[in-house]
């Protein structure tokens, strides 16, 4: 059935992204938990039917939310990458600015602490085997076809170092105000990299 065109279709438009900009907001500040349909309702100026005619429920509506916020890191460690030859300089810069994404309040609360929970992690991984996981597949294949690490299993490696990123970037998340525990797993994260290297 053809989706309706005018001023029907174009008041449903501003309506969800009314629910849509109200939920990211309070989700962000707040946390899934803390934030009620009525607040969220309420904050967008519409009835919970609205909310539910729009999203379904609160969960999917979240999802939405986490998905946007997804987007905007793809975007982040693409934008930082772009334009980097080397791959050794440009995996270095594309697994760091994953974990600077930590340092965001907004995305720390709705990406590491509440995404998990919400959509839970075998959700999350599924979702992220044929995107992210695959696109940080092709990158560490790069660096061996440079000769930049050692010639191992490239799956098997991947999966290792996607997981410790992901470790380091939860542990980052959990202790936000923790700076020297920030340096370590940064510095230890390099390390794990240099050890990669080939011998001279």
């Amino acid at each position: 059935m053809p989706k309706a065109k005018g001023p029907n279709a174009e008041m449903r438009q501003a309506t969800r992204a009314a629910i849509l900009d109200a939920a990211r907001r309070l989700f962000e500040v707040s946390g899934y938990d803390a934030v009620a349909t009525s607040a969220i309702c309420a904050a967008a100026g519409v009835s919970q039917g609205a909310l539910f005619d729009h999203f379904g429920s609160k969960r999917d509506l979240f999802i939405v939310v986490h998905d946007q916020w997804q987007d905007r890191l793809v975007a982040a460690i693409d934008a930082a990458a772009t334009g980097i030859a080397d791959p050794w300089q440009r995996f270095s810069r594309i697994w760091r600015t994953y974990l600077s994404s930590t340092e965001n309040p907004a995305m720390r609360q709705v990406l590491l602490l509440d995404g998990p929970y919400v959509i839970g992690l075998a959700q999350m991984r599924a979702r992220d085997r044929d995107t992210a996981f695959a696109f940080f597949k092709g990158e560490v294949a790069s660096l061996m076809q440079a000769g930049l690490i050692r010639p191992l299993d490239a799956h098997g490696l991947s999966v290792l170092l996607f997981g410790a990123l992901d470790q380091a970037a939860f542990e980052m998340a959990d202790f936000p105000g923790d700076g020297d525990l920030r340096r370590r797993l940064l510095d230890s994260f390099e390390t794990v990299m240099q050890a990669l290297r080939p011998a001279p």
